[in-house]
């Protein structure tokens, strides 16, 4: 193939690659307000011996508007984004930063006391740490008769 032709041949599947991404991340939600359900940050979600640790992306959340709601096996995370408002904005170039209410439904691998919880937040990711619920064993001797 002529250099000119793989030129060209790269050229393409890059604006492939760009118009692909660009699909991705174009939401006409953003743009005109329509109810389509709130956005989803992400999360990770780590097991220890003693604990369950989930890690959830809230960079630029507004920290008053975050709501945890603990249960045996889930954990629901919901709050509020919004950018500082700019003046006298002539055209936008890019929007990906997703906006608006959240809400996420965390499914728990293991029961948790719901009573041992405890979460912050530091530099926009949010830690939730749920203590395991412990199953308490019940030993009984049985005496076998007869």
């Amino acid at each position: 193939m002529a250099p000119i032709s793989k030129k060209l041949f790269r050229e393409i599947q890059e604006m492939q690659i760009q118009a692909g991404r660009m699909l991705r991340n174009m939401s006409f939600t953003r743009m005109v307000k329509i109810e389509s359900g709130p956005w989803q940050p992400p999360v990770d979600i780590y097991e220890s011996d003693e604990e369950i640790t989930v890690y959830c992306d809230v960079a630029g959340v507004i920290k008053d508007s975050l709501e945890l709601l603990v249960e045996e096996h889930q954990l629901h995370i919901s709050g509020r984004r919004q950018l500082p408002r700019t003046l006298a904005v002539v055209r936008i170039h890019q929007l990906e930063i997703e906006l608006g209410a959240f809400a996420r439904m965390v499914a728990l691998p293991v029961a948790i006391d719901v009573e041992q919880v405890s979460s912050s937040c530091l530099d926009g990711i949010l830690v939730v740490s749920l203590k395991k619920r412990v199953e308490s064993q019940i030993i009984v001797r049985i005496r076998v008769e007869g």
